[in-house]
């Protein structure tokens, strides 16, 4: 069976490389399905080394789309570690990369995920009428069986795996296939929408299990060569091999229905097709140092693939694995990348950072005395070059966690200590699109304008750069969302929708109400 890729009428799209659907899939990773495109956490952000043997430039390219699994993601286990592998050094490979892959195939697995769905058989009225009349019951219920397949890799010996959430989410049952194609039945430990990271656990792990080893994907340069092993279109395990393309990659564009908000890819030319998904991507040491996660287009690009890095995959899951939820910390600024030509309107020398043009009230940024046109260069010992990097930074922080923020005022280096929230608790605010800080309405603000408790949202603070100035005010209080009442959750996912013209925002300011369509 081949997925067809719909040629996209102009630019280029972005499709889940979930794998092969063997039937209707409701778990929405069925091949050619879009996703979207992920928006920053934890800050108020607008919408808007060589081997002898070189890589083969031939081979299919990838269709451009988010595979099924992020690679690998937790630490092992300090109980049960790795089994150990023999891999080769890249100067004993000199005409074959066979050596690396013997070593590294056995840890690759395939993941076959099914949705049990339920629906109400259709009846015609005069039957609806009897079955009424007489009381013989309701209308018969049937169930299908929608399945899809990706990948991913054993973490730990005690049967953690490592896969894309897209590739599992929403499924009832789901089953590893192990390189010998033994099948053993799994369950979904935890997974993170926002990064695409989900683990998996063999329910009964045999004692001949074989572990990956992770790598620094900070580490990794551009023209380093990298192998990816999974299994596309339902093939079986496959091997490409190409390099790191560029690295710090965002897509931009929706990619489906689920919601990567955390986008820092690595670009790889190494062939990735639907069912790659969550399968690893390798440095020539053996190390898992990404997770095929999604891939271009055919009708528009050839072989552009992109990999989670696994040291965000790593953070993630081991969360998942703690605690099986994922908590990120929230620092509640605005603002935009520190350009050349913005330092010179504020007369200020020019260094790559994050340039604050909002901060919330009540937040940890103010609280750390931060203000706008001061600029972020780094947080928690991680260096922070643009407004894009830096949600990613503060996410990889836990809420409470205290951590030393280092920005530029009036080009003067100063330090300080932040102490960061927890997204959407107090002093979280909600890092949402348009540029805008907001905080959930208390009991009473919320039955004063008709909604229930944990519904509506006020606007704290608007950024002045973005692209609701103008539009949105502090005070104004967000109603609903297509209908619906508007939560912090309803309104992270409508994040990569910004701009379509198909959903209304309901806003309240003092006795008015208005739409805005987004």
């Amino acid at each position: 069976m081949h997925a067809r890729a719909a040629r996209p009428a102009a630019g280029p799209r972005y499709r889940l490389a979930v794998g092969l659907a063997l039937a209707l899939s409701a778990v929405r990773c069925t091949p050619g399905q879009a996703r979207p495109d992920g928006g920053a956490a934890g800050v108020v952000s607008p919408p808007s080394k060589s081997a002898p043997a070189a890589p083969s430039t031939g081979g299919e390219p990838p269709l451009l789309a988010r595979n099924d699994a992020h690679g690998a993601a937790a630490a092992t286990s300090p109980t049960s570690g790795p089994a150990t592998v023999d891999v080769p050094a890249p100067t004993q490979m000199r005409d074959s990369v066979a050596p690396l892959v013997d070593g590294v195939k056995a840890s690759v697995v395939t993941i076959l995920s099914t949705k049990i769905i339920r629906r109400m058989a259709r009846e015609d009225p005069w039957s609806a009428m009897l079955r009424e009349q007489f009381g013989l019951g309701g209308p018969q219920v049937t169930q299908e069986r929608a399945q899809s397949l990706g990948s991913g890799f054993i973490l730990d010996v005690s049967g953690v795996v490592l896969t894309n959430n897209h590739v599992v989410a929403g499924a009832d049952e789901v089953v590893v296939k192990l390189a010998d194609d033994r099948k053993l039945a799994a369950r979904v430990v935890g997974s993170d929408p926002a990064t695409d990271v989900a683990v998996v656990k063999i329910d009964q792990p045999p004692a001949n299990l074989s572990a990956v080893t992770l790598g620094d994907s900070e580490k990794l340069r551009v023209g380093d060569y990298v192998l990816a092993i999974g299994n596309p279109l339902g093939l079986g395990q496959t091997v490409t091999m190409g390099i790191v393309s560029a690295k710090n990659r965002a897509i931009g564009e929706k990619l489906g229905e689920l919601d990567p908000r955390y986008q820092d890819f690595i670009q790889t030319d190494a062939a990735i097709n639907q069912g790659n998904s969550g399968g690893p991507l390798f440095n020539f040491r053996g190390q898992v140092i990404g997770i095929n996660s999604a891939i271009i287009n055919p009708g528009v690009a050839m072989n552009v693939g992109f990999a989670i890095p696994i040291n965000l995959a790593r953070q993630i899951a081991d969360q998942i694995r703690q605690t099986g939820t994922v908590a990120r910390g929230y620092l509640g600024v605005g603002g935009e990348d520190f350009t050349a030509e913005r330092a010179a309107e504020l007369h200020v020398p020019f260094a790559a950072g994050a340039l604050v043009n909002v901060v919330g009230r009540g937040t940890p940024a103010e609280a750390a005395g931060l203000r706008p046109n001061d600029v972020i260069v780094e947080i928690g010992g991680r260096a922070v070059d643009s407004f894009r990097h830096l949600p990613i930074a503060v996410a990889s922080l836990r809420p409470g966690e205290k951590a030393t923020l280092v920005y530029l005022r009036g080009g003067k280096r100063v330090e300080t200590t932040v102490t960061l929230a927890a997204q959407g608790g107090p002093g979280g605010g909600a890092h949402l699109f348009l540029g805008i800080d907001v905080r959930p309405l208390d009991a009473r603000e919320a039955r004063s304008v008709g909604l229930g408790a944990g519904q509506g949202l006020a606007v704290t603070a608007v950024d002045p750069r973005g692209p609701a100035s103008g539009v949105l005010e502090e005070g104004d209080v967000l109603l609903q969302i297509d209908g619906q009442p508007v939560t912090f959750d309803r309104l992270r996912a409508y994040e990569g929708r910004v701009g379509s013209g198909r959903s209304v925002l309901v806003i309240q300011r003092g006795s008015a109400r208005f739409g805005l369509k987004l």
